[in-house]
């Protein structure tokens, strides 16, 4: 029997905000809270670990409802291009990686963004192919909804069906630049073999975990990763969304929702109905405002998303389903009536009043960060329309069961940065959470939309994921809280080295 006791100012939960003085653990679940004299009794029995909490305060784990690990893995073994602001600095990232990876047999890359180019337009082959030589060569964009690949890579990469979403330049040959679909396609034949893969994901999951994250929503796991995901224990849990198309594979393997343990459980399916407001691929009902022939493009239709609902329902399977414009959202919503039970929204950028009352009950995972990152261009992308971005509070008004969530790679992974963006964001994009709404969807917010009832708080009978902050999160100043810190985090009572 493995107990642990923890001593100090614990949060149990933030609806309302909910402290006690003690907590007792007993094989990773919460047993006792709130009563000293009688954890510190049953601790003597029990001969437990204690854990005293006075250099901070204790708290539930940060739930990130939706971040792509294995992206954030490539990211950070890659070429980060996060920051670049020039084609030649472009260049320079990849020929630099070149010459420290002599052996590496393809080259993966993530994080430019055009509108900070000095070029002010995307990469394409004809920029990276005297670098790149043989070695293909693959730099997806920062919202992983776009890619340039080297004419290496084009050549290696199977992307056939998919031409609608490779460009087309001035020659009438493919560009190198691709978008949606083929990213995903050309990244799945491109990415490392599994036991490297897995090492790169190992190190990203120790490294949320030692930021507070406790819980992960995965999504796009890759096929390859799911033999190491399965036996190789990561401190913290992972709820993994599986590519759409891997519906097939679940039904004839008879994979149901929840399948796993504690710490790995396949719980859905991906997939997009539109694109990025970056990329100017996000579905909206009307054009950009700085692209008027232009509204975005629906990845899914509405009788396409029944059918994967309905699948997915009969295996107990979510269907989490990105949708940033606001036309991709009533795809979705017209495509899941009946069927909503099994359904997560993913993002919901774009929100118009006539769609509020219909978003009562779902599940909806957003990411605070975006608007932050976004107020460069979003001003000029929406115009007036920029009143319907980033809804939180709205939303939680409306009856939506809002989780919060990175993106990551997309945005940091760091959760006191993201709680920082939910509480102060930024000067006319978006709405504000109080912290204490802030915290309530990072935690049991996040965990209902993974559909887990053994986290979010840290109740009796919940899994005992606790973190220790180096200041308590309701007392900082807002300014102050993307200064905070965790300095310890505790997987089931299990401190995290």
């Amino acid at each position: 029997m493995r107990a642990t006791a923890f001593y100090g100012r614990i949060y149990v939960s933030f609806r309302p905000p909910r402290a006690v003085d003690s907590l007792l653990a007993v094989n990773g679940r919460v047993v006792l809270e709130g009563d000293r004299g009688r954890v510190e009794r049953a601790c003597r029995e029990l001969e437990c670990e204690e854990v005293d909490i006075d250099r901070g305060v204790g708290l539930p784990g940060f739930i990130d409802a939706h971040m792509h690990l294995s992206g954030l893995a490539i990211q950070d073994s890659g070429v980060d291009l996060r920051g670049v602001d020039s084609l030649d600095e472009l260049r320079r990232r990849v020929k630099e990686f070149l010459e420290r990876h002599p052996n590496v047999t393809a080259v993966l890359g993530r994080g430019w963004d055009e509108s900070r180019l000095r070029e002010r337009r995307p990469p394409t082959s004809a920029d990276i192919d005297d670098v790149a030589g043989d070695r293909p060569v693959m730099l997806i964009r920062v919202c992983g909804h776009a890619a340039v690949l080297s004419s290496s890579a084009m050549r290696r990469v199977d992307l056939r069906g998919l031409e609608d979403y490779i460009d087309i330049g001035p020659d009438g040959r493919p560009s190198g630049l691709v978008r949606e679909g083929a990213v995903i396609r050309a990244l799945r034949q491109l990415e490392p073999p599994p036991e490297e893969y897995m090492t790169y994901v190992a190190e990203e999951a120790r490294r949320l975990a030692l930021q507070g994250v406790t819980t992960v929503g995965f999504m796009n796991v890759p096929l390859k990763l799911m033999a190491g995901l399965t036996s190789q224990p990561l401190p913290l849990r992972l709820r993994l969304y599986l590519d759409a198309d891997s519906v097939g594979l679940l039904e004839s393997l008879g994979v149901a929702g929840g399948f796993g343990n504690d710490l790995v459980r396949v719980m859905g399916l991906k997939a997009f109905a539109d694109g990025s407001l970056g990329a100017r691929t996000a579905y909206l009902s009307e054009p950009y405002s700085d692209d008027p022939g232009n509204r975005g493009r629906p990845l899914l239709g509405p009788e396409e998303l029944r059918s994967l609902l309905a699948r997915a329902s009969r295996l107990r399977l979510q269907v989490a389903v990105h949708a940033i414009g606001d036309a991709a959202l009533d795809v979705v919503l017209r495509g899941s009536e009946g069927l909503r039970g099994w359904l997560r929204v993913e993002h919901a950028s774009l929100v118009r009043d006539d769609q509020l009352p219909a978003l009562s009950g779902l599940r909806v995972a957003v990411q605070p960060m975006f608007e932050v990152d976004d107020l460069p261009w979003i001003h000029k992308r929406l115009g007036q329309r920029v009143r319907w971005a980033y809804r939180f509070k709205s939303m939680i008004s409306a009856g939506a069961v809002v989780g919060l969530s990175t993106d990551a790679p997309v945005e940091p992974a760091d959760p006191w940065t993201t709680l920082s963006a939910a509480v102060n964001g930024v000067e006319g994009v978006g709405e504000r959470l109080s912290v204490a709404e802030a915290l309530d969807a990072y935690t049991r917010g996040s965990a209902e939309v993974l559909m887990d009832r053994d986290v979010g708080s840290l109740e009796v009978g919940k899994m005992a994921d606790l973190i220790i902050a180096s200041g308590d999160p309701l007392e900082v100043e807002p300014g102050e809280l993307g200064k905070l810190r965790t300095l310890a985090t505790y997987l089931g009572g299990s401190g995290v080295q």
